[in-house]
C-alpha cells in the first residue's frame, strides 16, 4: 500500500476500460455503498483522464486529480486505497532514471452484477454496509434482470446443434486453410489486445491451487471440485491459518468416495481437531513484534503482551490458547462464531481476538448474542483496532470504578434515622388520683361523647 503528503507525485493512467450503462449502474448501486462517492469519482475520472499517445514523461502530479475530484490529498489516498480493495484498480510503483517514481494506474473492467453477488467478501460487506433488507431487495433486483436478459427455453440444451459451420458455407484454398499467409498472421498480430482485466477482491493471500489439486488428485478428486469452493477453502484457510498441506489432511478423513468435497463437514471436523496440533502457529518476526510494541506504548505491560498474542495468533489458535488457560475446552460452535464473524463479517483477526478476549470475561463462552452486542457498542464508540479495543474496555472499567466509589461515598454520609425502642419505654401511672377527680373525669368523658 503505497501514500504520500508530496501532491506533486507523479502519476500515469496505463488504460482505459469500457462503461457501459449496466455496468455504471453496478458501481453506482453495489460498488458505491462499499467504496463511497468520492472513490468512484476518482475511478471515472482516471478512466476519462486516459491519453493512448501519451507518454511516461507526460505524467501529471497528483494535484491535477485532487482538482477534479475537489478534495486534499489525505482523503484522496483512502479512496484509492479502497479502489485497490475491491480490485477497481491496481496501482504499481514505476522507477524510472529521469522521472523518478510514477505511480502507475491500471484500471479494470467493472464485473457483473452476478460476479459480485458470487463474490462472497463483496457481497458480505455490503450488507453490513446496507443492511438486510435493502440488500435482499438488490439481490432480487439484479437478478431478476439478469433472468429477463435471457429467455429459458425449455428443451433448448438437449436440441441438437444445426448451425451451419464456416467450412460448409465459406471456401478457401487449402493451404490457406490449414496454415494462413503471411500477412493474416502478421495482421493478427496488429490487432491483437489484451483480453479485459475485471475487478477482483485484492487478498494479498498466495494460495498454491496447483500444488492443491495433485494432493487431492492422489484420492481421485477433479481439479474442477477445487475451483468451484474456491471461496469456502481460502474462507477455512484464513480463519485457522492453514497451509495447502495442513488443509489437504485436514480434509482427507472426510472424504467418502463419492469424488466431491464436503465443505461443511471438512469445516465441522476442523473445528473439532484444530487444536491438535501445533504447525498452525506463524508467529511475526520478532522485529515486527517490537515495532508494534513500540507504537502501542500506551498500553500497560499485560495489555501489551496481550496485544502481541492477539496480532501473532490466528482467531482459533487464540480461542485455544485462552480456552487452556482457564482449564476449560473449545466447543465446535465456539468456532463457528469465529468463522461467521472473520469470513463473513470480514472482522481483522486481530481485533476479533480481543472481542474473544472480552466475550470470555463475561462469561464462559462465546456466543452469537454476547459477540455482536459487544461488537456494535465498540463501532459505536469508533473502536476499529485491537489497540483501540483494548483502550475503551480499560476506559469503561475505570469508569464503572469510580460509579462505584461515588456510590459507597453517597451511602457513607447518609444519617441513619433512630427509631424508638418502646421495649425500653416505661408507662407512666399516676397513682395519687382521688375518688373526686376520678368522678368528675367521667362525667367530662360523658358530655363530650353525648353519653347522657
Amino acid at each position: 500500500m503505497f501514500e504520500t503528503n508530496d501532491p506533486k507525485q507523479p502519476f500515469f493512467i496505463a488504460n482505459r476500460v469500457d462503461i457501459f450503462p449496466k455496468d455504471l449502474r453496478v458501481l453506482i448501486k453495489l460498488y458505491q455503498p462499499l467504496i463511497g462517492s468520492l472513490a468512484l469519482a476518482v475511478y471515472l475520472s482516471l478512466n476519462e483522464d486516459y491519453n493512448p499517445q501519451a507518454m511516461l514523461s507526460d505524467a501529471k502530479g497528483l494535484y491535477f486529480l485532487q482538482e477534479q475530484a475537489d478534495c486534499d490529498i489525505k482523503k484522496l489516498f483512502p479512496a484509492l486505497h479502497k479502489l485497490e480493495a475491491v480490485g477497481l484498480i491496481e496501482s504499481h510503483l514505476l522507477t524510472n532514471q529521469i522521472m523518478g517514481q510514477v505511480l502507475c494506474f491500471k484500471l479494470k473492467s467493472v464485473p457483473s452484477s452476478s460476479e459480485f453477488f458470487t463474490t462472497a467478501l463483496l457481497a458480505s460487506l455490503l450488507k453490513e454496509k446496507v443492511g438486510v433488507t435493502a440488500f435482499n431487495k438488490l439481490s432480487h433486483e439484479f437478478a431478476r434482470e439478469t433472468k429477463q436478459s435471457q429467455s429459458s427455453i425449455s428443451g433448448i440444451k438437449e436440441a441438437p446443434n444445426v448451425s451451419a459451420s464456416f467450412m460448409e458455407v465459406f471456401h478457401l484454398p487449402d493451404q490457406e486453410a490449414i496454415d494462413p499467409s503471411i500477412d493474416v498472421k502478421k495482421a493478427a498480430k496488429e490487432n491483437s489486445s489484451v483480453s479485459k482485466a475485471f475487478a477482483t477482491v485484492n487478498e494479498q493471500e498466495h494460495i498454491d491451487w496447483d500444488f492443491m489439486k495433485q494432493q487431492f488428485e492422489i484420492y481421485q478428486i477433479a481439479g474442477s471440485e477445487i475451483d468451484q469452493n474456491e471461496e469456502a477453502i481460502r474462507a477455512v484457510m484464513r480463519m485457522y491459518g492453514l497451509s495447502e498441506q495442513e488443509f489437504v489432511d485436514e480434509a482427507i478423513p472426510c472424504l467418502h468416495g463419492d469424488y466431491h468435497l464436503n465443505m461443511r463437514q471438512i469445516k465441522q471436523s476442523i473445528a473439532n481437531s484444530i487444536h491438535g496440533t501445533d504447525t498452525r502457529r506463524h508467529l511475526p518476526k520478532k522485529e515486527e513484534l517490537t515495532d508494534k510494541l513500540v507504537n502501542n506504548s500506551h498500553l500497560n505491560e499485560d495489555e501489551q503482551q496481550l496485544l502481541q498474542k492477539a496480532q501473532s495468533d490466528t482467531p482459533a489458535q487464540f480461542l485455544y490458547h485462552l480456552k487452556t488457560e482457564r482449564n476449560d475446552f473449545v466447543d465446535a460452535s465456539e468456532y463457528q462464531v469465529l468463522d461467521n464473524l472473520y469470513n463473513d463479517k470480514g472482522i481483522p483477526a486481530e481485533l476479533l481476538n480481543i472481542l474473544t478476549y472480552a466475550c470470555l470475561k463475561s462469561g464462559p463462552n462465546i456466543s452469537f448474542r454476547l459477540a455482536n452486542k459487544i461488537l456494535h457498542d465498540w463501532l459505536q464508540h469508533g473502536v476499529k483496532t485491537a489497540s483501540q479495543a483494548l483502550e475503551y474496555m480499560d476506559k469503561r472499567k475505570r469508569a464503572q470504578k469510580q460509579r462505584g466509589n461515588r456510590y459507597h461515598a453517597y451511602t457513607a454520609r447518609k444519617t441513619v434515622e433512630k427509631g424508638t425502642d418502646w421495649n425500653k419505654q416505661k408507662p407512666k401511672v399516676k397513682s395519687d388520683v382521688s375518688s373526686a377527680e376520678l368522678k368528675e373525669f367521667f362525667k367530662n368523658f360523658e358530655d363530650q361523647n353525648g353519653m347522657k
